[in-house]
């Protein structure tokens, strides 16, 4: 049995509470917070929901979790650059309650401006930088729920949890549709390719070291700032005619919280192209008695072959209409039924232990 601690979604009361189970942690929490249990969501901080208890169990004790009644608003950009703001020790960015205010309408450039503010290059930030322990930049740890003991470590589990979310959620929407629920044979490869998508996501450590400054395979360079790549149809950031977005969230606490709001945006989208994808490849195998090309679709759900990181100006939430899976690469050739081992033809990891 693990601690957590719960919170309603103005933040205002906080409990810490024990549990062995989602469904444990989710009625103690209702109870607590005087809640009705069928009016609410319960998530974290980033707002990642959390209905799965494969991806409750793989979250640390103390997790923060926000336990939010239907039709409430939960931390808006808005709030955000609010908290931001208020914390920032600079004389262009007095008068927060005005700021926040002023923050309600045309977040996403009001976030780009922000981003150009905080970019400062002096000594002391440059010193900051530098810095990985908690101990000589204990300021960049503020508010967090962690024990990391470096800047790398804490950057690296953000990063798995975004990927480890890809997983949940994914793996939640294909088990909740109709198609899963009504084709009993198909199923049997959804499962098949879940289960070596786990796998392999456990060898990879969840690609965590995306957003690892130390790691050469990082999204980063060695100081740890990051470059927009543009919205998901465009071939690079084209703000600021071309120079692009970028940001060093080891600078400083400000930009850490600021970078919270990049994406890592599926080019092939994962809800509308990829999972629909997934039951065509499994109708298919199950027609012609051959598996699914798990390595392809691991490569569109976790890696940066289909993910690109953008700023929240570039992340473009549209229909990428034109972005879409390639049918000839649905299926492994070898025809072989749940009998197979994968790990000859699996990716190569890139990550070095």
């Amino acid at each position: 049995m693990k601690g957590y601690k719960i919170t309603n979604c103005a933040q205002d009361i906080r409990y810490g509470i024990a549990g062995n189970s989602l469904k444990d942690v989710f009625t103690k929490g209702c109870q607590k917070l005087k809640l009705d249990h069928l009016n609410v969501t319960m998530m974290v901080l980033d707002g990642t929901v959390i209905d799965d208890e494969d991806y409750f169990q793989q979250l640390p004790a103390q997790t923060l979790f926000i336990f939010r009644l239907n039709g409430e608003t939960f931390e808006t950009g808005a709030d955000l650059i609010y908290n931001v703001l208020a914390a920032v020790n600079n004389n262009t960015l007095k008068t927060s309650i005005k700021i926040k205010s002023f923050m309600d309408e045309n977040i996403k450039e009001k976030i780009r401006i922000l981003s150009s503010v905080l970019d400062v290059d002096d000594e002391s930030n440059k010193k900051k930088n530098i810095s990985s322990l908690r101990l000589k930049d204990p300021d960049w740890f503020q508010g967090l729920e962690t024990r990391a003991r470096t800047k790398e470590e804490f950057m690296f589990k953000r990063c798995q949890e975004r990927i480890r979310s890809y997983m949940y959620k994914t793996k939640s929407d294909m088990i909740k549709s109709e198609f899963y629920i009504k084709h009993a044979k198909c199923r049997k490869y959804l499962d098949e390719v879940f289960k070596q998508f786990s796998e392999l996501l456990t060898k990879n450590k969840y690609h965590g070291y995306y957003f690892d400054r130390s790691n050469t395979n990082g999204l980063c360079n060695e100081i740890g700032t990051f470059k927009c790549e543009g919205a998901w149809n465009q071939s690079s950031c084209s703000y600021e005619r071309g120079t692009g977005h970028k940001i060093n969230p080891y600078q400083n606490r400000e930009c850490r919280i600021i970078f919270s709001t990049w994406n890592l945006d599926h080019w092939v989208e994962r809800s509308r192209t990829v999972i629909p994808a997934l039951f065509e490849a499994s109708k298919m195998a199950s027609e012609v008695h051959r598996s699914i090309n798990m390595n392809y679709f691991y490569e569109l759900l976790f890696t940066t072959v289909n993910l690109k990181l953008v700023h929240i100006v570039c992340h473009d939430k549209g229909q990428h209409s034109t972005a879409k899976c390639d049918p000839n690469l649905y299926l492994q050739y070898k025809k072989v039924i749940h009998s197979f081992s994968y790990v000859d033809n699996c990716l190569v990891n890139d990550f070095n232990n």
